[in-house]
């Protein structure tokens, strides 16, 4: 078989790897939908196990949404921030996480959330796509915009994207604060307090949406949050310098 041949059969094959390579990243963007009765039974086991392993206060319940599609908004101490942000939330949610955990050993537990990836830098186009996508469906968005944990426990500047999914969806934003979950895992009983603020609905200043709006509508979220948070929880949003964030 000749030379010119061979490159021939052989050329398909890593234009093919990379199709499909595409298409699993598509996929991923679509966030994976639990069916109902698992969704509901692992719904209640973790509502009774949170319940038992930490004393968990809940305040402004009343201003949850009854219905999506709406965004909420957290600081983020903890992993168990995920289960515990929405734990009384009704209805379905799905997250925004960072891209570096679908390639991880717990990949498949983040896809089971429901969650898809964004960049760590928010400069993802098709994640912020993604997130509009889901609340047209009438999903509820659920979005830790710090883009990771904190190591001090100080809330750190958030990237702009929260403020351009607020403005292009035209939804709820749900403004949430949270804190002693950093503590679940360390200490047995720990007091954790989720408190759920007013709705924002947040809009544009003009017709067309500018850098302005977004990091206005970004900073006003940010700012109602650490209102509600302990003066020592407020990090950047308050009277302390920036964080450091963890990796």
């Amino acid at each position: 078989m000749s030379a010119d041949r061979q490159e021939q059969q052989q050329d398909p094959q890593p234009t093919q790897k990379k199709q499909e390579k595409t298409e699993k990243q598509k996929n991923l963007y679509e966030p994976y939908v639990t069916p109902r009765p698992l969704y509901e039974l692992l719904r209640v086991i973790a509502i009774v196990v949170l319940h038992l392993i930490a004393r968990i206060r809940i305040r402004g319940r009343y201003n949850i949404p009854r219905k999506g599609p709406y965004i909420i908004v957290s600081n983020h101490l903890s992993w168990t921030d995920v289960p515990l942000v929405p734990l009384h939330v009704p209805g379905r949610v799905v997250y925004m996480a960072k891209e570096e955990l679908f390639y991880s050993k717990l990949g498949w537990l983040v896809r089971f959330l429901g969650a898809f990836p964004v960049k760590r830098n928010w400069a993802d186009r098709q994640a912020i796509r993604a997130a509009g996508e889901q609340l047209q469906k009438g999903k509820v968005f659920v979005i830790f915009p710090e883009g990771t944990r904190s190591k001090s426990r100080a809330l750190g500047k958030a990237f702009n994207g929260l403020g351009m999914i607020a403005l292009r969806a035209g939804v709820p934003v749900l403004p949430v604060a949270i804190w002693g979950s950093e503590n679940v895992l360390k200490k047995f009983g720990a007091e954790v307090t989720i408190s759920y603020g007013e709705p924002l609905h947040l809009k544009p200043k003009g017709a067309k949406m500018t850098r302005e709006d977004i990091e206005e509508a970004t900073e006003t979220v940010m700012r109602k949050i650490a209102e509600m948070l302990p003066p020592q929880y407020r990090g950047y949003y308050g009277d302390q310098p920036p964080v450091a964030k963890e990796a």
